[in-house]
């Protein structure tokens, strides 16, 4: 048994001190192995290693993250080799399937939709990514084709064209306290809107991302009044947009510090990121709408056991003359256990806590486990000048519901809400997405647990 023990500390020793010797050679060449849809040219531009560069202490380990973190690979394994005067590094890869048509479905309380998307994750070979697709749903229909290239020519620049069209039923609920009042909305909008975006930026070290972008778009009121099945809804409540088509130009501006990393199902690491968006006719909207949102977002991603992943969130959001259709509100991915769209405003923190574990496998399909926490604090904080019962209508149309149902200001009995609970994740490995996820979440205060289903997305 003695022997034993040491055979397997002397080839310990042995490995180890293999390791360290290769620690400030030159990389002499780099091989790519098993790279059936992807070129090796992005293969290696994906490594970001190079020739003549000396091997660090982690340099295979943060080939190897950032080759998983692309979610094109099923399986990364990198190592080295002696080679003429220096080393050989040796990067063996699989290739994920890059496309398919991927039906899609969801399921929040008010919001149902099923679709079909085709997206291709490695066009041309190159890691470019396109995707076209659309779906049906109860209030959020629409269609839209996308162009994203994370390395435009090779480089640190990275570019995306999307164009999309919408029909989308917007409800507004009341945020006035009132036990009486059935959870139905006071008014309901349909709105239709095409449009454009393009951005163009660069990702610089490939850790901090700076981006400009330009959104275009047309919305059509096709209808807004009233919900018949509240009896709190005035039957004279006025349109919530009496302008009925509206243009929006608007200028885009990013900054993102993105250190995280993911190997299948798992993430880790931390982004910090940093929007802002300016609405003005310079920029092609319509001599009324002149308006900015401004948003930040931190995500940390924590790795123990292996398999085990806590991952926490937080977001702020605040602007200032948002058109309708822009203003924030809360939905079944940001406070699982309420209702679509059920509280709106100006103003919106919110926070997301979850712990993702290991349940089993079978073959290539991983099923997860999950517990959750959101929590959301949104409000209006300025509202127009109060007129009689109404307040003002804004020179872009916009016509919020009465004081007697919409009240400005932050109340933390009123616009604090909390949801938790538990869910299910199905991963594929050989698929950048997760097949399907399902929650069933209690929204504090409701007394009603409610599930959230989302299929292929």
């Amino acid at each position: 048994m003695a022997r034993s023990h040491r055979l397997v500390l002397a080839l310990l020793l042995t490995l180890a001190s293999g390791r360290a010797l290769a620690i400030g050679e030159v990389i002499t060449d780099i091989r790519v192995q098993d790279n059936a849809r992807t070129l090796e040219e992005t293969v290696r531009q994906m490594a970001g290693i190079n020739i003549g560069e000396v091997l660090e202490i982690d340099t295979l380990d943060r080939v190897r993250e950032r080759l998983n973190t692309s979610g094109l690979f099923s399986d990364v394994n990198v190592f080295w080799r002696p080679y003429r005067y220096g080393v050989q590094v040796v990067i063996v890869v699989r290739d994920k399937f890059p496309w398919a048509p991927l039906p899609t479905f969801s399921y929040s309380p008010g919001n149902v939709s099923g679709g079909l998307l085709v997206g291709h994750a490695n066009l041309f070979g190159r890691g470019k990514r396109g995707v076209v697709g659309g779906r049906y749903s109860n209030v959020d229909s629409g269609a839209l084709a996308i162009y994203d290239d994370p390395a435009l020519f090779g480089s640190w620049g990275f570019f995306t064209l999307q164009g999309r069209w919408n029909d989308q039923v917007l409800p507004e609920f009341s945020n006035v306290e009132n036990p009486e009042m059935p959870l139905v909305p006071i008014r309901n909008t349909r709105l239709r809107s095409w449009g454009s975006d393009i951005r163009v930026g660069v990702a610089w070290f490939r850790k901090v991302r700076t981006a400009i972008g330009w959104v275009y778009d047309r919305n059509t009121m096709r209808a807004s009044g009233p919900d018949p099945h509240n009896p709190f809804a005035p039957m004279d409540l006025p349109p919530a947009m009496t302008v009925p088509e509206i243009r929006r130009g608007v200028a885009l501006a990013s900054l993102t510090f993105d250190f995280r990393a993911r190997e299948h199902a798992v993430l880790y690491g931390n982004s910090l990121s940093f929007s802002m968006e300016y609405g003005a006719p310079r920029f092609g909207s319509d001599k009324t709408i002149e308006y900015w949102k401004a948003s930040a977002q931190y995500e940390q991603g924590i790795r123990f056991l292996r398999r085990h992943n806590l991952i926490v969130r937080a977001a702020a959001y605040v602007g200032d003359k948002m058109p309708f259709w822009v203003e924030n509100a809360t939905n079944g991915n940001n406070l699982r256990g309420f209702v679509y769209r059920q509280f709106m405003g100006d103003t919106h923190l919110r926070t997301q806590v979850e712990y993702h574990f290991p349940l089993f496998s079978i073959k290539e399909l991983e099923i997860r486990g999950l517990v959750f926490n959101d929590g959301a604090a949104i409000w209006y904080r300025k509202l127009p000048p109060q007129v009689d019962d109404s307040y003002e209508a804004r020179a872009d149309g916009r016509q919020f519901l009465p004081p007697s149902l919409l009240r400005e200001g932050f109340d933390s009995h009123q616009d604090v809400h909390w949801s938790a609970g538990a869910g299910l994740r199905f991963f594929i490995r050989s698929v950048a997405v997760p097949l399907v996820g399902i929650d069933f979440a209690d929204g504090f205060g409701t007394g009603t647990a409610r599930t959230v289903l989302a299929a292929g997305a």
